[in-house]
């Protein structure tokens, strides 16, 4: 059975990365949540997607310039005053059920990685106890590599833009990730295919999929049988997957 991941808290459905988001999400029968985690310039962790405040608070600036005191005042829109989470808060509200946690480790302005970012939230994930139920994601093969090292045995997946996917090939992203040792790729839902998933499947990696938003795309990835997809939609794609199940018994 394919694995449902609750995107960024379920972001069409409530305000993305928030603790309504996620408190919501925590009631759900989905087997993940995926959320964004940037470093604060007083080195802490805080779950928010963008690198900059504008889109989602009613701040401005790169999250990475301001400290957390500063950054605890702002409110997220949408939410009625509450404020962005720690990773540490996050854990928490999914610690007393059976969600796994994964992690986008995300990069500042231009992709550019924060120095050992990476590392900090691995670290962060194994000092709560976690790992077990985390896997790191990353759109920079490096990123990834670093977050695996830091904590192993630990899930990880290499996000692939779809230019990466063109510029190099299907073949070439596999090769890359058998050779960096990556267990798992994540492909933009477009770039997916049954020739696609049979190809990843047979060089041994599992199959991801993103940015699957709407019904027809769901049903679609459901359809492939990958291992698991993100999605702004929960409610839909447990839905479509619970006929799924019921039409196959």
């Amino acid at each position: 059975m394919t694995d449902i991941a609750s995107h960024r808290g379920g972001a069409l459905l409530w305000p993305e990365n928030s603790r309504i988001a996620f408190e919501n999400t925590a009631k759900l029968p989905v087997e993940q949540v995926e959320f964004d985690v940037h470093p604060t310039r007083d080195g802490k962790l805080v779950v928010i997607h963008d690198d900059t405040l504008d889109r989602t608070t009613d701040g401005r600036g790169p999250v990475a310039a301001q400290e957390w005191p500063a950054l605890s005042k702002l409110v997220l829109k949408g939410t009625g005053g509450q404020r962005m989470l720690l990773l540490d808060e996050v854990i928490e509200i999914f610690r007393p059920t059976p969600i796994v946690l994964r992690i986008e480790i995300k990069c500042g302005a231009d992709r550019t990685p924060y120095p050992g970012h990476a590392a900090c939230v691995a670290r962060a994930i194994r000092q709560a106890k976690m790992l077990d139920r985390s896997v790191f994601t990353g759109f920079q093969l490096g990123t990834v590599l670093e977050a695996a090292a830091e904590a192993r045995p630990c899930g990880h997946v290499w996000l692939v833009l779809p230019q990466v996917q063109i510029d190099i090939g299907l073949a070439g992203v596999v090769a890359m990730a058998k050779g960096a040792g990556v267990p798992m790729l994540g492909l933009r839902q477009n770039m997916l295919s049954l020739e696609a998933v049979a190809a990843v499947r047979a060089a041994g990696l599992g199959i991801g999929g993103w940015a699957c938003n709407d019904a027809a795309t769901i049903d679609r990835l459901l359809a492939l049988k990958v291992d698991v997809f993100t999605t702004d939609r929960p409610d839909l794609a447990l839905a479509a997957r619970r006929v799924l199940v019921s039409s196959a018994a």
